[in-house]
Order: C-alpha cells, then sequence, then structure tokens
C-alpha cells in the first residue's frame, strides 16, 4: 500500500516538472518574441540602452570553440566556455544528482563573477569600436531619444 502511494507522488512530481518546464518555454518563447519585435534582436541590454551584455558575442565563441579556433573564441567572448561548462555542471548535479549541489553552485558564482570583471575589462579595452563590443544606435533608448528631439 505505501508503495502505492510512493509511486503516485512520483507521477505527480513528474507532472509538475513537465508543467513547469513547459511554463517556463513559454515564457521564454514570448520574451523573445517581445523583445526581437521591440529591439530588432534578442539581447536586452543591447536592445534597449545599446550596449552589450556580459553574454554578447557567446553563442558565437562557442561556435568558433566547436570548430577548434580557441583564438576566435577567446577574442568573441572568454567567459563563454567556462559558463557553458558551470551549467552543464548544474544539470548534472541538479536532475542528474550527481556531484554536491553546494560546489556546483559555488563554481557557477565564482564563473559569473569572473565573466563580469572579463566584462568591464572588454568594454574598457574595446568599447565601442570592436565587434561584439559595438554601440548599438537603433535601440529603444536611442529611437526614444531621437523621436523626443525637436526639429
Amino acid at each position: 500500500m505505501d508503495r502505492t502511494k510512493y509511486i503516485n507522488a512520483e507521477k505527480k512530481h513528474k507532472r509538475t516538472n513537465v508543467g513547469f518546464s513547459v511554463l517556463i518555454l513559454s515564457l521564454f518563447a514570448v520574451y523573445c518574441a517581445v523583445m526581437y519585435a521591440m529591439t530588432g534582436g534578442l539581447c536586452a541590454l543591447k536592445g534597449l540602452i545599446g550596449i552589450p551584455c556580459p553574454g554578447c558575442g557567446g553563442t558565437r565563441a562557442l561556435l568558433h570553440l566547436a570548430r577548434g579556433d580557441i583564438s576566435g573564441c577567446i577574442e568573441l567572448n572568454p567567459s563563454a566556455p567556462l559558463i557553458f561548462l558551470c551549467l552543464l555542471n548544474q544539470i548534472r548535479v541538479n536532475y542528474f544528482n550527481r556531484g554536491n549541489k553546494q560546489l556546483a553552485g559555488i563554481l557557477l558564482f565564482v564563473s559569473v563573477v569572473i565573466a563580469l570583471v572579463l566584462y568591464l575589462i572588454r568594454m574598457k579595452l574595446y568599447f565601442p569600436y570592436r565587434e561584439p563590443y559595438v554601440f548599438y544606435d537603433n535601440s529603444l533608448l536611442c529611437r526614444i531619444l531621437r523621436a523626443l528631439q525637436i526639429k
């Protein structure tokens, strides 16, 4: 009898996880549609105020890394592989129950701090002249400011 309750509780838990995942994916799809309609891209910081975010260039950096172009990866976003590996570790720990959750959280926190420090350094060195750290003059803020100018 107790085993049946356990199995039913586990099935209910799995349905809740699936529902939560569908909700998160739906919200992400709405975010993508709204951001693309408002700014012409998916990056909120770049689309809204015109400066690149710490993750800008991350996808292209990982693609360069997948092709074996380490220098291209580092040039576009040196923190992208670190964050990607830490996120994979979080998935391993949280969903497959392998490893220490506290240590994984600390590693993710440290990698985010490193990414922010690298972002500030790269903004100082490259902004606004070098891709992906260029100013986006068609951002929502720039469009609003242009619309408010008296002609």
